[in-house]
C-alpha cells in the first residue's frame, strides 16, 4: 500500500468518524426531545461540539488546510470542553 492510498484511507476514517458523531448527536437530541429522557440538549451539544471541532481540525490538517483555521477549531474545542467540565463540576457539587 502506497502513501497516497494510506492517506485516502485515513481521510475516509476521519470522515466516517465525523459522520458518526453528527448522527449520534442528532439521535441523542431527538431522543431527548421526543421522550424527555436522556442527556440534556446542552450537554449533548457541548460534548459533541468538543469532539466535532477536534475531528474537523484533524481533517483540515490532513487536507493541508490553513493553520489559522485549525488553531481556531482547536480553541473552540477547548472552550467547549472547559464549559462541559465546569458544568459537570457544578453538578457534582450539588450532589
Amino acid at each position: 500500500m502506497n502513501a497516497a492510498m494510506l492517506g485516502e484511507w485515513v481521510r475516509f476514517g476521519v470522515d466516517l468518524a465525523l459522520a458518526i458523531l453528527v448522527i449520534e448527536a442528532a439521535a441523542l437530541i431527538c431522543h431527548r426531545i421526543l421522550t424527555g429522557r436522556g442527556l440534556p440538549v446542552g450537554t449533548i451539544l457541548l460534548v459533541s461540539g468538543a469532539g466535532l471541532t477536534l475531528i474537523l481540525a484533524l481533517r483540515l490538517a490532513l487536507s493541508g488546510g490553513p493553520a489559522w483555521a485549525m488553531a481556531g477549531l482547536l480553541m473552540l474545542g477547548g472552550i467547549a470542553h472547559a464549559l462541559d467540565l465546569a458544568r459537570r463540576l457544578r453538578q457534582t457539587d450539588r450532589d
